[in-house]
């Protein structure tokens, strides 16, 4: 019954953001004739509103969580919204490039794009905020019945009460224990005036006669087993189950639920979630790729040239190096060494300037002089766009390591592997040789567990302002 209720409501809340579609449309007419002091006529046979009506729809229908609102911030109702009105925005506007609209209606259709962003927006907060009103004072709410009377029961009745907006009413709590001596006195106990109303084997029977509409089941880890069977005959009963799963703490990731070979799973997610971000990104960094190669090919042939005429041996430098999770790639770069450089390494190895498994020299004997100039404009690096084209690495992202590094690694600092690498990172705009090689890890993994493409834009800008400078290149 609840499940029909929430898809009825969906519908209707469908219905009411395509006709907002609509309006924004007729709106945009409007406004253009206004600003631009033209006539205007409104219809809605227009084959463009058609069209956004369409887009918007299906775009919408298929966009997760756009219609759940029940313990939800604002701030969370609305990024569903958001992520839609964009993907819309984007269609419509290679929709409109491949129909050759015409130029002149540039300015309608933008104010159509915005219009349509911010009263899509406004409308979903707009519910929320209704709903926590009318909730808060004991409407539309949905009843919980907590399974277990320990401290992971009672701290789950408290987040309830502390969120009377969001609509829950805790019904009682239910015993695992089946033992009649230890609960003779059941009835009489409560917590904070929530009852205790049966035991596990009353369970079927309270969910006969009573409203229930979730059922959680807040135990211990090690009584999770004792009610394998009460799970299953609430689903039978078709009630909501819920089971507080906090099998293992989760301090470096993010915990999601999934199914993995038709096994419901936790994930414990320690990268940044996949979706359109990250799409994004990958679309992006082959892009940009491809324009940098062509941008900077006159500095490439010189480069090529240079090392050709000035030193001995071949162009490019590849070397084996770790990827995403610890894959191996070929990783490229503008060769800077006397041929032989790897084996003079272990002579060298005292004068490391470097902590850590990371391996330095100011002055590198084996660094020849056109390898030292292309070292300092990090013009030896140019070749690592062959790379992000390949897939193999990113724009940015953590430096990609060596084997012999990552086998000195500490446990902690392997996660910096768990996403993919990149040619710049904070790392290159903090100093790079001038801190330490923890401090470069710490730096790599507070880039992982803050990213966003608005903080890829600031690394980037601020990438070639330090290759200028030569601020701790060595």
């Amino acid at each position: 019954m609840l499940r029909e209720h929430l898809r009825s409501i969906r519908k209707l809340l469908f219905i009411t953001y395509l006709c907002l579609v609509v309006l924004c449309f007729q709106v945009s007419i409007i406004i253009n004739a206004l600003l631009l002091d033209i006539g205007y006529k409104l219809s809605l046979n227009d084959k463009l509103l058609l069209s956004s009506i369409i887009i918007w729809g299906l775009v919408l229908w298929n966009q997760k969580n756009w219609s759940i609102f029940r313990s939800r911030s604002n701030i969370e109702v609305m990024k569903p919204v958001t992520s839609a009105s964009f993907k819309a925005s984007a269609i419509f506007l290679i929709y409109l490039y491949i129909i050759r609209y015409p130029a002149q209606y540039q300015l309608q259709i933008g104010i159509f794009l915005i219009f349509n962003l911010i009263c899509l927006n406004l409308l979903q907060l707009s519910i929320n905020i209704a709903l926590q009103y009318y909730r808060k004072r004991g409407y539309s709410y949905q009843t919980v019945l907590i399974v277990g009377m320990g401290n992971k029961a009672k701290q789950f009745a408290d987040k309830i009460l502390s969120k009377a907006h969001w609509g829950f009413k805790t019904v009682g709590f239910i015993d695992i224990c089946i033992n009649h001596d230890q609960n003779l006195n059941l009835r009489l106990w409560s917590y904070r005036d929530i009852p205790g109303i049966g035991t596990i084997n009353d369970l079927p029977d309270i969910i006969k006669i009573q409203q229930v509409d979730w059922v959680v089941f807040a135990l211990e880890n090690d009584k999770l087993a004792q009610v394998k069977n009460a799970v299953v005959d609430c689903q039978k009963m078709g009630a909501l189950v819920v089971v507080l799963a906090d099998l293992y703490p989760a301090i470096y990731s993010r915990i999601r639920t999934d199914e993995f070979f038709e096994y419901p799973v936790l994930c414990f997610d320690t990268t940044p979630p996949k979706g359109a971000r990250l799409a994004i990104k990958e679309i992006f960094d082959r892009v940009v790729a491809m324009a940098g190669l062509a941008l900077a090919s006159p500095i490439l042939i010189l480069a090529t040239f240079a090392i050709k005429f000035f030193s001995k041996g071949s162009i490019l430098f590849v070397q084996e190096r770790l990827g995403l999770n610890g894959r191996k790639f070929k990783m490229y770069k503008f060769r800077t060494m006397v041929p032989g450089a790897d084996e003079m390494k272990s002579k060298l190895a005292r004068e490391n300037e470097m902590d850590g498994p990371a391996f330095k020299i100011e002055n590198d004997p084996r660094i020849t002089r056109i390898g030292r100039l292309l070292r300092k404009t990090s013009i030896d690096e140019l070749p690592q766009l062959f790379n992000v084209i390949k897939g193999d690495m990113s724009l940015v992202g953590p430096r990609p390591p060596l084997l012999s590094e990552v086998k000195e690694y500490d446990p902690w600092q392997r996660r910096r592997l768990s996403i993919k690498p990149g040619i710049t990172c904070l790392w290159q705009i903090n100093g790079r040789n001038n801190i330490s090689f923890d401090k470069w890890m710490q730096l790599d993994l507070e880039y992982i567990d803050n990213w966003s493409l608005w903080l890829d834009t600031k690394i980037l800008a601020r990438t070639l302002p330090a290759v200028f400078s030569r601020k701790g290149a060595k």
